[in-house]
């Protein structure tokens, strides 16, 4: 699980679809006042990116911490917040080495951030990890890709983005034996002469199976609420790119 992300967190939320992160943060605080809680309590965002759920997640009340692995991604989420005038505390932290000064109400890992682990014991670390800092009965909501989206959507496709004076050219490469999906991604950095600068990353993501998540949750302690198409927990489909998953803390 490499840090990467250098040039590419100033052309992130240009590329393809993103979610409606307002309907995230309805849906999550929604389920948490659903379940008892008086208050909006204290959020950690794992893996916050450039921080578009944590603001949501403020405009509605929660205090809530971020953690990222890249810096650069940080410093795109603290000026996201700033400039409707959040401070909210981010921390520079590998998720499988997540270490928080005390216990959240709710956790979330939003966008697929958990398919960049590399294999069922670094999933079992991270949920071990979020259990830990979990008051009891505290909620972790999560989502990850489905095989459709590693077969079909992914598969061996090339994608093209355009925004903030830039282009991206995303290829693909699937690996069918391992549900590994290796990223190609070629910046093309508009810069002040008139002229671009190329820069290039690489990224890897991980199919977890359904049975693998729900096992590996049961055994560091949480229990299952639901999994479907959204953080609702609507019934999935068959061509649904993502899985939502909610469980609770149990200690």
């Amino acid at each position: 699980m490499g840090s990467g992300y250098t040039e590419l967190p100033a052309f992130y939320d240009f590329l393809g679809e993103h979610p409606d992160y307002g309907e995230y943060a309805d849906c999550i605080l929604g389920t948490y006042r659903e379940m008892g809680a008086k208050e909006s309590g204290l959020v950690l965002d794992l893996a916050c990116g450039t921080g578009k759920l944590t603001l949501e997640l403020l405009r509605r009340g929660a205090d809530v911490i971020g953690t990222d692995l890249s810096p650069e991604m940080l410093a795109m989420a603290q000026k996201n917040c700033a400039r409707k005038g959040f401070s909210p505390l981010l921390l520079l932290q590998d998720m499988r080495e997540l270490d928080l000064y005390g216990t959240v109400d709710v956790a979330v890992c939003a966008t697929n951030s958990l398919n960049y682990l590399q294999n069922g014991e670094e999933l079992r670390t991270v949920f071990s990890k979020v259990q830990n800092f979990l008051t009891p009965g505290g909620l972790f909501f999560f989502d990850i890709n489905s095989l459709y989206k590693f077969e079909k959507l992914y598969g061996d496709n090339t994608y093209v983005f355009e925004g903030n004076g830039g282009y991206c050219v995303w290829q693909n490469r699937y690996k069918k034996s391992k549900k590994q999906c290796d990223f190609l991604l070629t910046i093309f950095k508009a810069e002040k002469d008139g002229l671009y600068s190329r820069h290039e990353e690489e990224q890897r993501q991980c199919y977890f199976s359904p049975a693998s998540l729900e096992k590996t949750l049961k055994e560091t302690g949480f229990e299952l609420i639901f999994k479907g198409r959204d953080y609702r927990g609507s019934p999935s489909q068959e061509k649904d790119g993502d899985v939502f998953y909610l469980a609770v803390c149990r200690k």
